[in-house]
């Protein structure tokens, strides 16, 4: 037989009340993002290398015609640090209105020169990795917070004409890869970054099961998703399509300045509402 005094009932009690706590705070920081889900974003937004600071969302925030951020949230290739990007920055922004499209930067297309990680020429090396970079992009989705259902973004760089007919190829193997393992339960939108010519973007219409979305970089300074060179006007109709429609330039609200990259959105983000109606763009 256990004696159990009056002093061990209530260390006991103290325990069970301290386990209970700390379930609750893991249930409360799991459901930081409560209430996120896909939606179609209609308007202009940004995306910077690094994720702004919480006094520097704010600032793009306020009487600007910006909805939504492109934010980078992992891969191989990314190319800064991300000091802020945290779950509860996430739940912040989102709670301040923004809306957010997260992309992944992993291995490139093998004939790309100017990076070192680069996936496999091999079609079947290369549809496995890009399932497997799938895998992982899911994975620091979740870790910010962000709800099943996201659309993530995979950022694959123009080879800047070094392409090959294999190697043109073996990417569109890739990016079938990234799509299949996306779409497995719990399911994702899968999207493509890419140059929309040099991307040779049009050419991934042919895949089956299909890009949920695509997203042009053609830096023509025209905010329209529809005026993409190179991408037929019959793909990727019906709020399938984000642009970025200039590159790299500094830009400074409410005092406060950052080198950001232009964007307009008619696709999927991750939100806290149904539709976000901004500057229309589309």
């Amino acid at each position: 037989m256990i004696m159990i005094t009056r002093v061990g009932t209530r260390r006991i009690l103290l325990r069970l009340v301290c386990v209970a706590l700390l379930i609750a705070g893991v249930a409360e920081s799991r459901s930081a993002a409560a209430g996120t889900s896909a939606q179609s974003q209609l308007g202009k937004g940004l995306d910077s290398c690094t994720a702004p600071s919480l006094a520097q969302m704010n600032a793009f925030w306020k009487n600007t015609p910006y909805t939504y951020w492109g934010i980078y949230i992992g891969g191989s290739t990314r190319g800064c640090n991300q000091p802020n990007l945290t779950a509860d920055w996430v739940r912040q922004v989102l709670t301040k209105g923004w809306a957010l499209l997260p992309i992944w930067v992993g291995p490139q297309n093998p004939c790309q020169p100017y990076q070192a990680a680069h996936f496999s020429s091999n079609a079947t090396g290369a549809y496995s990795q890009g399932k497997h970079e799938a895998a992982q992009a899911y994975k620091a989705l979740h870790a910010l917070g962000l709800p099943d259902n996201s659309p993530i973004d995979y950022d694959l760089e123009a080879s800047g004409g070094h392409n090959t007919a294999a190697c043109v190829a073996a990417t569109k193997y890739f990016i079938q890869g990234w799509i299949n393992q996306l779409h497995s339960p719990p399911a994702q939108r899968a999207g493509l970054y890419t140059s929309s010519c040099n991307g040779f973007l049009d050419e991934f219409a042919t895949l089956k099961p299909g890009l949920d979305f695509i997203d042009g970089a053609s830096w023509d300074r025209r905010p329209s998703t529809m005026a993409m060179p190179c991408v037929s006007s019959a793909h990727w109709g019906g709020h399938a399509r984000h642009k970025q429609y200039l590159g790299g330039h500094g830009e400074a609200w409410n005092k406060v300045k950052l080198n950001v990259d232009s964007r307009c959105g008619n696709s999927y983000v991750v939100g806290n509402g149904a539709v976000t109606y901004g500057h229309v763009c589309q």
